[in-house]
């Protein structure tokens, strides 16, 4: 009997371990580990990402940031031209990351979210899709 347990537990245990992960599942543990090692980190001196997260139902990769100091200003983020300019860059940065490019060949989009780092009230979020950095 004991025989019959020990061979039914190993067949379901090598079972279990065959399931292929998806490559959304592999995105979203990428990131999970890249935010458990790598963050927060600082981009700038008033820009720190806190995190990085892949969502498989949207698949939407978000990058979450909390700005800090001169950056730390509602009315900086309000300037529709520094936004437009920093949407432009941040685009042409997007479309030529060679590091990207396993996610952007998957047609997954781009989030960049952020926040104040005084008072915690998102300033802005800008997602770019497949359609506009390819």
């Amino acid at each position: 009997m004991n025989k019959i347990l020990v061979i039914s537990c190993s067949i379901m245990m090598a079972f279990g371990a065959c399931k292929r992960e998806t490559k959304d599942e592999r995105f979203q543990r990428e990131f999970q580990v890249f935010t458990q090692k790598e963050c927060p980190m600082f981009v700038d001196e008033c820009t720190r990402l806190d995190s990085a997260v892949y969502n498989i139902e949207s698949r939407t990769l978000t990058y979450f940031y909390t700005v800090s100091g001169r950056l730390d200003n509602e009315s900086f983020f309000a300037n529709e031209k520094m936004i437009a300019d920093y949407y432009d860059a941040k685009l042409k940065s997007l479309k030529g990351s060679l590091q990207l490019k396993i996610y952007k060949d998957e047609g997954i989009s781009f989030c960049y979210s952020y926040c104040s780092e005084s008072t915690g009230k998102k300033y802005t979020e800008i997602t770019f899709t497949s359609e506009d950095y390819n």
